[in-house]
């Protein structure tokens, strides 16, 4: 089930052309090492040009400005570069790119304006740094990149949060409550655009750089970017450094990708992103600045492919920590999930893992020192329940810090971590829906059972509900096994006798069942909660359903997002 995880290495070992500082060099050893021997003689740079202050489609850049011939170095002024190099008779015979962190005249403006006006209104000044992983659960991190939870953990007393609970399906409805504190469904929406940009949405970062921070948002493989797979990205770039246009300038030049699309010639795509981050909070590590960074290609397909991404954080943090660069940033190290797909995921404890991914917050010493109570806290709270939620409310506390804690209603949705969060809180309270929730007791069902066989076609029909104005192109459903059925019980904390449970101050008669089952044609495994209403003796579909097989090209035939996961699209005449 769990395969051994090897390390990642490129193909090639040693770059011809490489950076260090604001500098390009020719590798003129490897140049002259290269089998088969290259003929190249000089090299030229173009920038990657994407205009910060207008709206542009989210795949927009130029290449412009090409450079005079260089032999040897070259000093860069420039944020993203394509580097050519060629033959004595111009023929290109070697690509790269480059990223630089240089100051930006007008943020540097901005921040300092903005700096002054909230200078009176915090404690204490924390930078932040967020950088998540794409389906990592907190125990597959364990099996495969343990040394780095080790090193923060033991040696930077991380908060690991035990009861760290996604709140829906993939990576963006989960994203998008931790950095806009909102559902997925409860951001302002134009109807009238079937994939709206990005840009109107009031994210976190938003928040920071209205208050004097400097901000950067990176992604490896853009093309499913959180905010582009299936949607319009951003327009205008949401930080004020944003590699979306280097990244999609490498992603379209073929020749330079090996190792299994995971390195640009000698580098790996993550070590890329990794090393502008790295320069980004060099240069920022005594003024305000907040990043957000998100990582997929590694880690988004399979299980131990997370061992391959162990050595890269590990010595990312060593290098930061060891240089002093993180002395006030708190850093918050997370994914979005665990593992959606696959047999793993079809077991008990894959469904578990995949509601349950890691979320390590690393808060710099003299902040645990300075304020115990605080910290205190935050102990605590790494065994309660918590959600997306409450790193929005943390982020927040953090922006407006004044050294105390701050007010929050009790047992409300998002909640700072700063505070103590209530040990029982239920899955409701955290705005958790049951079909994700962890904290239920869940007793197992014979799936030969009159009932049980009668709820799973009944969840054939509410999932041919959701696809029925989709019938064009997709297949009707048809069930054909259960793989496996539970009985869904909430904690003794909501329990009360007889069938009757009560969520906050709500009574409802119900049993909750969660079910498993695959369905033809295509063979999809589909997972949902059903709820049984025993007063009106109906069933319904709770929340989102979960796709736990891989559907490849099957709805290739239908855009929308929700209904990808169900459709089966018809054989074209």
């Amino acid at each position: 089930m769990f395969r051994k995880g090897t390390v990642l290495k490129c193909v090639v070992v040693n770059d011809l052309v490489y950076s260090n500082g604001n500098t390009i060099f020719i590798n003129w050893k490897a140049v002259n090492n290269s089998q088969p021997k290259n003929a190249m003689k000089y090299c030229k740079y173009e920038v990657i040009w994407r205009p910060y202050n207008k709206k542009r489609h989210h795949n927009f850049f130029l290449f412009k400005n090409e450079s005079k011939e260089f032999v040897d170095r070259i000093d860069i002024s420039n944020e993203f570069i394509r580097v050519k190099c060629y033959t004595e008779g111009g023929l290109d015979v070697y690509t790269n790119f480059f990223s630089f962190v240089h100051l930006k005249a007008d943020v540097e403006d901005r921040c300092e304006k903005n700096a002054i006006k909230f200078a009176n209104t915090r404690q204490e000044q924390l930078n932040v740094l967020m950088m998540g992983i794409d389906s990592i659960a907190r125990n597959n991190m364990l099996r495969y990149m343990k040394e780095t939870w080790k090193y923060l953990v033991n040696t930077h007393n991380a908060i690991d949060l035990l009861g760290y609970n996604k709140v829906a399906d993939n990576t963006f409805p989960n994203i998008i409550p931790m950095t806009a504190g909102k559902f997925e469904n409860e951001l302002p929406r134009n109807k009238s655009l079937r994939w709206p940009p990005m840009d109107n949405y009031n994210f976190i970062w938003n928040n920071y750089s209205a208050k004097g921070y400097r901000t950067l948002y990176a992604e490896d493989h853009p093309f499913i970017g959180m905010f582009d797979w299936r949607k319009s990205g951003f327009n205008i770039p949401p930080g004020d450094y944003f590699n979306r246009p280097l990244s999609v300038a490498m992603e379209k030049n073929k020749k330079v990708w090996n190792s299994n699309h995971y390195c640009v010639h000698g580098r790996t795509e993550t070590d890329i992103v990794l090393d502008y981050l790295k320069k980004y909070a060099t240069m920022f590590q005594s003024k305000q600045h907040f990043s957000f960074t998100f990582f997929s290609r590694l880690t988004h397909d399979y299980l131990h492919e997370t061992y391959k991404a162990d050595k890269i954080y590990l010595k990312f943090f060593k290098d930061l920590f060891k240089n002093n660069i993180l002395k006030n940033t708190v850093v918050f190290f997370f994914s979005d999930h665990g593992m959606r797909f696959g047999r793993f995921r079809e077991t008990f404890a894959g469904k578990l893992e995949e509601r349950l991914p890691f979320m390590l917050i690393v808060f710099p010493s003299w902040f645990i020192t300075k304020y115990p109570e605080l910290h205190r806290n935050l102990q605590i709270n790494a065994r309660r329940l918590t959600t997306p939620f409450d790193i929005f409310a943390t982020l927040e506390h953090i922006l407006d810090f004044n050294g105390i804690e701050k007010k929050q209603v009790t047992k409300q949705r998002s909640m700072s971590l700063l505070n103590e969060i209530p040990e029982n809180r239920t899955c409701d309270e955290a705005g958790i829906l049951p079909h994700w929730c962890t904290c239920s007791k869940l007793t197992t069902l014979d799936i030969q059972n009159k009932t049980v066989i009668k709820i799973g076609h009944a969840f054939v029909s509410k999932i041919n509900q959701n696809l029925r104005h989709a019938f064009d192109v997709c297949e009707k459903l048809y069930f054909k096994s259960i793989k496996y059925a539970l009985l869904v019980i909430p904690s003794d904390k909501v329990l009360q006798y007889g069938k009757t449970y009560k969520y906050g101050d709500r009574m409802k008669s119900y049993i909750d069942y969660q079910i498993t089952i695959q369905t033809k044609p295509g063979d999809a495994i589909i997972e949902g909660t059903i709820r049984f209403d025993d007063k009106r003796k109906t069933y319904d579909l709770v929340g989102d359903v979960s796709r736990i097989n891989k559907y490849g090209d099957q709805s290739h035939c239908i855009e929308q997002n929700h209904l990808k996961k169900l459709c089966y699209c018809k054989i074209q005449p």
